[in-house]
Parts: C-alpha cells; sequence; structure tokens
C-alpha cells in the first residue's frame, strides 16, 4: 500500500485508512488509538481484507455445484486448501470519496474454476458511532468472455454459491493482547483437524473451548465458533464481539444477521507488523461450506444481496 492508493477518511474522534488490495481496513483509531492491529505499507497476510465468494477453507479446492464439479487453486498449498476466495487479492475501483466514507467496487469475473460473474460494492463510512460497511454483491448474470447468460451457458451457472467473511485484528486500544479479554457470545465450537484446519467433527459446546468472557493471556486460538442466534428484534448490528483492556475500553466488531460464524485465529509475537495479535473473522458459513453446504447462500443471476458490519469504540 502507498499513500497515493490508500484512501484515508474521518469523522469526530475516528480515522480510518481503507486499502483498494483487497478493499480492506488498514487502519483504524479512535483519539489517535488503535481499534485494530493495522499496517501502513505492505498487509500482512490477510488482516483487514474481505473474504470472497467464499471465507476460509475449501478442502483439495474441489467442490460440487448442480452436479458440476470445480477445481479452485489451492492457495494454501502446505494444507492443500483454496483459502479466503479471489477478492482479498483484488485491486478494487475508488468510485467516489468524501472526508468521511468511500466507496470501492471490484467486478470479479466470471473463470474456468467460478464461472459466476460477481459484482461487488463496498461503501466504507464513518461516522460518530465508529465505522460501518456496507457490501453489496450482484450475480450480473453474464459471462463476459462467451457474450452469454450464465444461464444459457451451464446450468450450474444459474446461481452462484457464495459466502463472505472479514479478516480485521482487533486491538482493545493499543493494550497488549494479553492484558485484555475476548467476549464472544458464541454458543457451539466446530471443531477442526489440526493438520488442514477443516471440520473434523460433530459441533461441542463453545465454552469447552474459551469462555463468554475469556482472558488472553497465554491462549492461542485458530478456531470457528458458532455465535448466538440473535435476538429476533435485532437491527443489521446482530452480533458482537469485544476485545476489552484492563480498564474495559477496547473495540467491538459487530455484523448483521447473517453472520452466523466466526473464525478466531491468534497471530505469533513474529508475525509481520502485527505480533501477537487476535483475527476476528465473521463468516457468513463455516470453514469447507462450499462442500458441505453449511451455511451457504445461493446468489441467483441477476440478483444482488448486502451484508453490513463493522467497528466501533468502548
Amino acid at each position: 500500500m502507498t499513500s497515493h492508493t490508500a484512501v484515508q477518511i474521518s469523522a469526530g474522534a475516528y480515522t480510518a485508512t481503507i486499502d483498494p488490495h483487497g478493499a480492506g481496513l488498514a487502519t483504524l483509531d479512535y483519539h489517535e488509538k488503535p481499534l485494530v492491529a493495522g499496517y501502513t505499507s505492505t498487509r500482512p497476510m490477510t488482516a483487514g481484507a474481505l473474504l470472497a465468494p467464499w471465507p476460509n477453507r475449501t478442502g483439495d479446492g474441489i467442490f460440487s455445484h448442480h452436479g458440476t464439479i470445480h477445481q479452485l487453486p489451492c492457495t494454501e498449498p502446505d494444507r492443500n486448501n483454496a483459502l479466503h476466495g479471489y477478492a482479498a487479492d483484488a485491486t478494487w475501483e475508488i468510485i467516489d470519496r468524501s472526508p468521511d466514507s468511500v466507496i470501492m467496487q471490484w467486478q470479479g469475473p466470471a473463470r474456468t474454476e467460478w464461472p459466476w460473474p460477481l459484482v461487488y460494492s463496498i461503501t466504507w463510512a464513518l461516522a460518530d458511532d465508529g465505522l460501518s460497511a456496507e457490501l453489496t454483491v450482484t450475480n450480473s448474470g453474464a459471462d463476459a468472455s462467451a457474450g452469454t447468460s450464465t444461464e444459457t451457458a451451464h446450468p450450474s451457472t444459474a446461481s452462484s454459491p457464495f459466502g463472505v467473511g472479514w479478516h480485521p485484528y482487533l486491538s482493545a486500544q493499543g493494550a497488549p493482547l494479553d492484558e485484555c479479554t475476548l467476549v464472544m457470545p458464541a454458543a457451539t465450537n466446530l471443531p477442526l483437524d489440526p493438520e488442514r484446519l477443516l471440520p473434523a467433527g460433530p459441533e461441542i459446546p463453545a465454552t469447552e473451548i474459551v469462555g463468554k468472557h475469556q482472558h488472553m493471556a497465554g491462549i492461542t486460538l485458530d478456531h470457528c465458533f458458532r455465535l448466538d442466534a440473535p435476538p429476533a428484534s435485532s437491527n443489521h448490528a446482530a452480533h458482537h464481539i469485544e476485545l476489552r483492556n484492563a480498564a474495559g475500553s477496547g473495540a467491538r466488531l459487530w455484523a448483521d444477521e447473517r453472520f452466523g460464524w466466526c473464525q478466531v485465529y491468534t497471530s505469533s509475537e513474529s508475525a509481520p507488523t502485527i505480533g501477537r495479535a487476535i483475527a476476528v473473522e465473521p463468516m457468513t458459513c463455516p470453514p469447507n461450506a462450499l462442500r458441505s453446504g453449511e451455511s451457504l447462500l445461493q446468489l441467483a443471476s441477476a440478483s444482488s444481496t448486502r451484508f453490513r458490519f463493522g467497528i466501533s469504540a468502548i
């Protein structure tokens, strides 16, 4: 990331930097204290990026849709998984900007292994109550290379399987992670194979892995959780996960009701740029959803869907 590509926005006590690489959140500060473990040059791993059209891992990169087998590139070769989709590595176009917001767009092309052309548009905005993102995804229903509708081209392309996630590393206003508490209303833990980090058994109570208020001293995580069902009356901020420092201040991540899953990962002290930090990754589906179908969305040709999420200070 360079100064001429990054977009800085501000409102009230908040400032943020949005990176066109993955349309991701590079920095977010409140009264000059960080709410994410951010970056100002090269993005470490997928920090802050959007994860689509699938989040997390697809084992062997293989899945079936309407009877057709698709082979994705295995971008995590050591585990032979297809990881985090295409959006995180794309350069998004800046469509519009103002002092407190920016709109970015990316036209994800139809590919041999992913024959669904998807158009993504995201609005990042700051206000007195924090940062919000509104992501709209449209199945454009046309294969530009063939000049035909995807429904005409092949029945397997009539609708697109879809999932989305977000990969911020939270910061409790700069406090070391080992001095912080994770507040996460998780219902269950989905056990993962320790070698490939793919689902490996029935769900178990989340409290067997983390407490509802988990002090993070010495805790190492790379786990997937199903979040508690939101109240029927909840608004777009249906799910909340917090990282609090010893004084009770910190960051609150929120997401709409379709983000029913969360991967939580702690990086090591040696991690570039961010060191020991905690990634809190809200997702609409768990790992391997393209194969299992668990919580997988379907996006019909010529239709759109919208997602909302964000972070505020506490």
